[in-house]
Parts: C-alpha cells; sequence; structure tokens
C-alpha cells in the first residue's frame, strides 16, 4: 500500500508535559472561544443557541465528509474524490426519488458510495496505486460521468420524508447535527477502543510493520475507503434533503466537489490529524470543522467571499502542517 507518505511518522514532542493530542484539543477550544467571541462582536446575538444550531446545521454535510477524510488520512492515504461521490449521490439521489419513492433511492445511493470507495481502495491495495493518484482519477470519471449523464444540470427531486428528516429537528437540535454528533461518536470509540481502530492507526504509522505483525493492511485499506464512501453518501444525501433539488448548485460542476472536498481535508488537518497518517482523533475533526465554520462566518460577515475562504483554507494546511513537521522528532 502506496499513500501519501514517503516515510514513517515520528512521535510528536509533549509540550512542558503535555500529550500532543491534549495541546491540540485545548489550542482548538481556545481558537473556538477567541473566534466566537470575535464573532459575537461583529453580529451580536451570534452566539445564541438559535444561531449556533443554524450554523452546525449548515455544516454538517462538511462535518461528515471531514469525518470520512480523517478515516482514510489516519491510513497514511488520502481521497480526493470524496466531493465527488458526495455530488453523484445527490444528482442521481434526485433523479432516483423524483419527490416519491425514498428507501429504494436511498439505499442505492448508500450503496454506489460504498462501491466507489471500495474502487479506490482496491487501486491503492492491490494495484499499487498512489491514494492521491487513484483518487484524482476517480473524481475526474465521475465528474465526467455526471456531465454526461445529467448534462450538467440538476433533475428530480428529494422524497418528501427526506426532506422532513433533514428540516426536523428534536428539542431545537437538527435531526442531521445529532446524525453528525453520533458519527462522531461511533468512530472516535471505534479508533480507540477497537482492534479495527488499533489496526487502522497501525498501518498509518508503519504499513510494513502492519504486514509482519499480521495484519491483513489491503483488507483494512477496502474497509476505510468503503466507509468513507458510505460517509460521503450520507452527507450528499443530507445536502439533497436540505436543498430539495440538486438544481442549478450542480452548475458550478467539479469545482463544488472539489471545495468542499478541500475544506474537508483543512478541517481534518485542523483537528491535529497527521497528514503522515497514524495519529488523529474523530472529535478534534468535529472541532476543526467548527473552527472553520466560524472563520468562515466571519468572512462571510466581513463581506468576503468564498475565494477568501479557499485561501484561508490552503493557509490553514499549510500552518498546521508546518508546525507538525517542526515539532516531530
Amino acid at each position: 500500500m502506496e499513500g501519501l507518505k514517503s516515510r514513517n511518522p515520528l512521535k510528536v514532542r509533549n509540550f512542558k508535559g503535555i500529550s500532543a493530542s491534549t495541546l491540540q484539543l485545548i489550542l482548538l477550544i481556545v481558537a473556538l472561544a477567541g473566534l466566537s467571541t470575535a464573532a459575537s462582536f461583529i453580529m451580536p446575538g451570534f452566539l445564541t443557541f438559535r444561531h449556533i444550531m443554524t450554523l452546525l446545521y449548515g455544516y454538517t454535510m462538511l462535518g461528515i465528509l471531514a469525518l470520512a477524510e480523517t478515516l482514510i488520512i489516519l491510513t497514511g492515504n488520502i481521497d480526493i474524490s470524496l466531493g465527488a461521490i458526495y455530488w453523484i449521490t445527490i444528482m442521481y439521489g434526485a433523479i432516483l426519488m423524483n419527490g416519491k419513492e425514498l428507501w429504494i433511492p436511498l439505499l442505492i445511493c448508500i450503496s454506489l458510495g460504498a462501491l466507489l470507495g471500495l474502487i479506490n481502495g482496491f487501486g491503492i491495495a492491490y494495484l499499487r496505486i498512489p491514494s492521491i493518484v487513484m483518487t484524482l482519477a476517480m473524481l475526474i470519471a465521475l465528474t465526467g460521468v455526471l456531465y454526461v449523464t445529467t448534462g450538467g444540470g440538476g433533475h428530480g427531486r428529494a422524497a418528501p420524508e427526506l426532506i422532513s428528516f433533514t428540516t426536523g429537528r428534536i428539542y431545537g437540535i437538527p435531526n442531521i447535527v445529532l446524525v453528525w454528533i453520533i458519527l462522531v461518536i461511533i468512530l472516535e470509540f471505534m479508533l480507540r477502543r477497537t482492534v479495527l481502530g488499533w489496526k487502522i492507526r497501525t498501518i498509518g504509522s508503519n504499513s510494513t510493520a502492519s504486514y509482519l505483525t499480521g495484519i491483513n493492511v489491503n483488507r483494512i485499506i477496502l474497509l476505510v475507503f468503503s466507509l468513507s464512501g458510505i460517509l460521503a453518501s450520507i452527507a450528499g444525501l443530507f445536502y439533497l434533503g436540505w436543498a430539495r433539488t440538486p438544481y442549478p448548485t450542480f452548475q458550478a460542476g467539479a469545482g463544488v466537489g472539489a471545495r468542499i472536498t478541500l475544506d474537508a481535508i483543512a478541517a481534518t488537518i485542523l483537528g491535529g490529524t497527521s497528514f503522515y497518517g497514524g495519529r488523529g482523533s474523530f472529535v478534534r475533526t468535529f472541532l476543526g470543522t467548527l473552527v472553520l465554520a466560524i472563520s468562515f462566518s466571519i468572512l462571510t460577515m466581513s463581506g468576503l467571499g468564498w475565494t477568501w475562504k479557499m485561501i484561508f483554507s490552503g493557509l490553514i494546511m499549510l500552518i498546521v502542517v508546518g508546525l507538525y513537521s517542526k515539532y516531530k522528532t
């Protein structure tokens, strides 16, 4: 298996007796507090429960994609096709549902996400294609398929049940936000408390040693990419339920898929997941997504467009990866 890393990640130094993971968590919480305070000065009422829930609701899809990307990066790989899987779910989900049927189209979309992830995993694990090359090829292929089959425009509509669920709330908390939080808890438990989580972290730390310890690396890579494809499809279904129809958003085409993928990578790296694999946390990715969401909101309130958001995402990745490289021993 060949991912992005050309060498094994090394242990990060402790800072005055504080572990790297704890320090990252503290810094994220401080960043959240500081950004929230700044945002409340720009827009009074920013910290009200209603506005916070609205913010979380709007960034749930990005948050779920960031969880998928975290799962991939933990193995020392990267997936830049998640946005394309996300969009193919939105487009085909709307066509299949056509404002009527829910369950069969939903199962088809989830299965399609798993299959596309499986194809990525197969190319990386068995054909030894670098993950960035394999997923770039998938991104380009899916973009072409979408334009050929849909003409670049939106067709169909979300099923009423999907719309009802994605717009519904429990005690003021949006349903999809609750799903996002549940996914964070499940994935963090899996990573810390299960054999699968240990295998994922071991593969990311040293894939060669993983083979020697008897871990079926190829099988784990297949599983991880399939799960990430499923998560991308779930995010796509949530977006479809929120937007009701994909038109005309998709006219931005592959750019939309590429942007949300890059934002997902930025949220993952901001959350402290090592770009070299083996070290990370889904809880910190959740917090990283919140930091990104509030930062984007501040940029929007300041009258700055999506181009500035892209610049911000790029700078975040450069700074965090640079700091990690500086403080690894």
